[in-house]
């Protein structure tokens, strides 16, 4: 383990998008950090998943559906209900759709936009609260290199975490004053479930010239987990606003 096995002791934090992916991971590792971990996501069968892999036995399941402010809004609500006010947030819910920007369809944008951003959007309303966010807390949203690096296919996706970048910066200007922070994982192609079916509907050539436009390779779901930990925890408490590049090199270039 790279962080202290107390570092996040006795902290109440809810993991939005906990089911699989990314979201299951720092969930596994903020557990191991000592943190009381809420799961919220859509499906029951995944985050019990979650939770059989996890550390300790203080966390609890929250079905929730996060493709609606309101929707996400409820989840923070009921949770602090339940467990009383957090010490922070960590949201990774969202979806990946391409396509082109000529052939897509309003359909298209809903379904991304929805968890990926309205979601977000719904979870720093309702944490941004009196009484929902303890003074000091942290807020950690995923977000994607794609906010500031156009590829093909990708405006829609692109859209919502440039989006994300929009929210962590005046999130953090309005709750300075109770010193909670704001920040967002601008992440590269990091191996999950999610991305091995992505490079599955393209040639092997695309996926290694994708790979090499990152300088470290790929990267694996614990390269986020640690870096999710880091700003939940106290060593992160001067740094807001920001959107930290975790991608193994693909925006040096």
């Amino acid at each position: 383990m790279i962080f202290a096995p107390d570092c996040l002791a006795d902290r109440r934090i809810l993991v939005a998008g906990a089911s699989s992916g990314l979201g299951r991971q720092v969930a596994i590792q903020m557990a191991e950090c000592g943190a009381e971990v809420v799961l919220a996501g859509r499906n029951e069968a995944r985050l019990a998943e979650t939770l059989s892999a996890m550390a300790g036995t203080n966390h609890r399941i929250v079905l929730a559906d996060l493709s609606s402010v309101d929707a996400a809004d409820a989840l923070v609500k009921t949770t602090v209900a339940a467990v009383g006010p957090l010490h922070g947030v960590f949201y990774s819910a969202g979806e990946s759709a391409l396509a082109p920007v000529r052939t897509t369809k309003a359909q298209h944008l809903e379904q991304v936009f929805g968890a990926g951003l309205f979601g977000a959007f719904g979870v720093a309303r309702a944490a941004s609260r009196k009484g929902a966010l303890c003074d000091g807390g942290s807020l950690v949203f995923m977000s994607s290199v794609s906010a500031t690096r156009g590829r093909r296919g990708m405006a829609a996706y692109s859209a919502a975490k440039a989006g994300i970048g929009g929210l962590i910066r005046a999130l953090a200007i309005e709750l300075a004053p109770r010193s909670i922070r704001a920040n967002a994982i601008a992440a590269g192609a990091v191996v999950t479930a999610m991305h091995d079916a992505f490079a599955g509907t393209v040639s092997e050539e695309m996926v290694g010239n994708y790979r090499d436009l990152h300088l470290l390779g790929f990267g694996r779901p614990e390269d986020i987990g640690h870096c999710a930990v880091f700003l939940m925890s106290d060593a992160s408490r001067w740094i807001t606003g920001q959107s930290l590049a975790v991608d193994g090199g693909y925006t040096a270039k």
